[in-house]
């Protein structure tokens, strides 16, 4: 399973502990709090210093910063420690103290912390690997209305990891997550349509879910859509659409595309495949 978007996101959402003032003036009173001992402020601090925001960007000021909060035990702190560690940014990487910052978060209740002590377990990093703890804290994050948790809560029950399959519940899940606007969920929800897993089969909302999936920048739904449009299934068929989004999936990394362009630029003029390409870059 992909885990794509998880750290950035994690960090996006520590911003909102301390307000994005600008200026000499903020930053110099968020500092004298920070160095104070409010935890809050240090998060904050830290995250100022992670992006280079106002600071000269430093991810070993950051680490200090996390870990000074983190030590007071402010999860999201905790919860960005932990990922310093994994990434090796600021500090020496190291999935086992990974680990236990994003199990100190997680057993706060943090959301995106449980999802990945999750991810650890599942992946078996800085621990043995074992899908049904994985499954556990993927659940845990879930219950919380996290996108992420509710895509992997789907994942264990699409491929029986962790729990019994079961496609009805993968279904379930993949919605909670792709009503998000999660694209990874969105993707795997249009292929449960698609496919007849866990729902009938329903090739207009397959094709609705991978166009949404497309728009979030999935590599894969963007070449399940051009196969849509190539014969037409729940749309018209258009052979300069359809590569088109073959096009748009090779340059966004889908390996399989390039084969679909060389193969259907073969029957079509070089009209036509310019205007595919022009598609393609607008996109």
């Amino acid at each position: 399973m992909k885990r794509l978007f998880i750290f950035l996101s994690m960090l996006i959402v520590a911003l909102p502990v301390v307000s994005a003032q600008t200026g000499q003036t903020d930053l110099a009173l968020l500092t004298a709090t920070a160095e104070s001992g409010d935890a809050k402020a240090q998060n904050g601090l830290a995250i100022r210093y992670y992006n280079g925001d106002g600071v000269v960007q430093s991810y070993e000021q950051a680490a200090i910063w996390f870990e000074k909060s983190a030590r007071q035990g402010n999860a999201t702190a905790q919860n960005n420690l932990g990922f310093m560690y994994e990434e090796g940014k600021g500090v020496p990487q190291d999935y086992a103290r990974a680990l236990q910052w994003y199990t100190m978060a997680a057993n706060q209740g943090h959301a995106a912390a449980q999802a990945n002590v999750a991810w650890f377990y599942e992946n078996g990093f800085g621990t043995a690997q074992n899908y049904d703890e994985a499954f556990k804290w993927y659940q845990e994050s879930a219950a919380q209305g996290y996108a992420y948790g509710q895509y992997s809560v789907g994942w264990f029950y699409d491929k029986g990891l962790g729990v019994a399959e079961d496609n009805t519940q993968a279904v379930q899940w993949y919605t909670l997550a792709a009503e998000q606007g999660l694209p990874e969920a969105q993707y795997m929800l249009g292929l449960m349509y698609e496919n007849g897993d866990g729902v009938a089969v329903d090739f207009s909302q397959a094709f609705h879910w991978y166009n949404e999936a497309a728009e979030g920048e999935s590599p894969e739904a963007m070449l399940a859509l051009g196969f849509f449009y190539e014969f037409g299934i729940s749309v018209d068929e258009d052979i300069v659409q359809a590569l088109a989004w073959y096009m748009i999936a090779s340059d966004y990394g889908n390996k399989d595309a390039a084969s679909y362009v060389e193969d259907l630029s073969k029957d079509l003029s070089e009209q036509e495949i310019d205007a595919a390409r022009q598609m393609a870059d607008d996109f």
